[in-house]
Formats: C-alpha cells, sequence, structure tokens
C-alpha cells in the first residue's frame, strides 16, 4: 500500500485502513447488499482522534445519504458544509469511475476528527480511474470541476491505493485558528 500524500505536515500520517476489494475467496455481494468485508472493517481511534467509516451501496441515489452521514457527524465542526460538499463530489466520483458504481459495488465514506483538523474520505472499489488533481477545465462545461472544487476547498489532498484493492481519496480541512503541525 503506498502512503498517503501530505502536503500539510512532514509527519507520518496514521495508516489507513483499506479493504480488500477483489480478493476471490470473500463472496461478493449481491445487488443491494453490502459485502461482507466492509461490514468487518474496524473503527480504530488513535489517541487524539476519532474516525468513522460507513459503508454505502454503489449506487449514485446512495450520495445524499453520505452527505447527511459527513452532515451529522460534523454538526457543530466549523467546517461542516465544505466537509458535506467534498464527500459528495468524492462519492460521485467513485460511483461514476470506478468498480463501486458496478453490480455488488460499494464505497465506504470515512471521517476522521480532531481538534483542529477533519479529513474526508472516500474508498472505492477500484478498476477504474485515479483522481487528477489540478486538471484543467473549461468553465462553459457541466461536468468535470468536481475535483477542482474539493481542491478549492481542502487544505491537503491525496490518494493511494491501486485497481486491485481500490482507492481512498481525501482531502483535509484545518480549523481556521489551528497550528497545521498540530492538526493531525
Amino acid at each position: 500500500m503506498s502512503r498517503l500524500i501530505d502536503t500539510v505536515s512532514e509527519r507520518q500520517p496514521a495508516a489507513a485502513f483499506v479493504p480488500p476489494q477483489r480478493d476471490p475467496d470473500l463472496s461478493l455481494a449481491t445487488a443491494g447488499e453490502v459485502p461482507p468485508v466492509h461490514v468487518r472493517a474496524m473503527i480504530d481511534m488513535p489517541p487524539g482522534r476519532l474516525i468513522w467509516r460507513r459503508t454505502f451501496t454503489g449506487a449514485l441515489d446512495q450520495i445524499p445519504h453520505a452527505r447527511h452521514f459527513v452532515r451529522f457527524l460534523l454538526a457543530d465542526a466549523w467546517c461542516r458544509e465544505d466537509a458535506a460538499l467534498i464527500v459528495t463530489e468524492l462519492a460521485g466520483n467513485a460511483v461514476r469511475h470506478t468498480g463501486s458504481g458496478g453490480a455488488g459495488g460499494t464505497f465506504i465514506v470515512e471521517v476522521t476528527r480532531t481538534p483542529g483538523s477533519v479529513r474526508v474520505g472516500v474508498y472505492d472499489c477500484g478498476w477504474g480511474g485515479v483522481p487528477r488533481f489540478g486538471m484543467p477545465f473549461r468553465t462553459t462545461t457541466q461536468r468535470g470541476r468536481g475535483l477542482a472544487v474539493v481542491t478549492a476547498l481542502a487544505d491537503s489532498i491525496g490518494y493511494e491505493g491501486s485497481d486491485d484493492v481500490g482507492h481512498l481519496v481525501w482531502a483535509t480541512l484545518l480549523h481556521p485558528n489551528s497550528d497545521p503541525l498540530q492538526a493531525r
């Protein structure tokens, strides 16, 4: 597994949980069912941070539920609406551009909260494109601006993974009064 891209500090990020997506020994989910490996995903709580994860079926109608999940968890956060918009864009990309949108596909939303930051990530099922942050887009187009929005809202962005195990795409939002080196 590759390391997370971290544009805020040189400190090592917490190890990310990337569930196996294409293990032939695991039973695949039928349409509308969550794969057992995702149900068994453990929630770890390193000191000074809380991490929540939830698995959604890989369908466009699940994106508003993912947005609601993030808004609920961040009801008192300074970045609630930005985080909700970010998860909307990342979940939409997972469903539209990876195996998450296929039969039996899922995506996982992860919210990590510390006193000085919030990180929103989306795990996909792989077998699709990787995010291309910083790509130019035409202002007259109706599509292709999602990652530009995420980049504009976030203090740091990144992705890791592969087509075999899936990708984690994430964005970190720092509290306006936090020290970037202490927010992790």
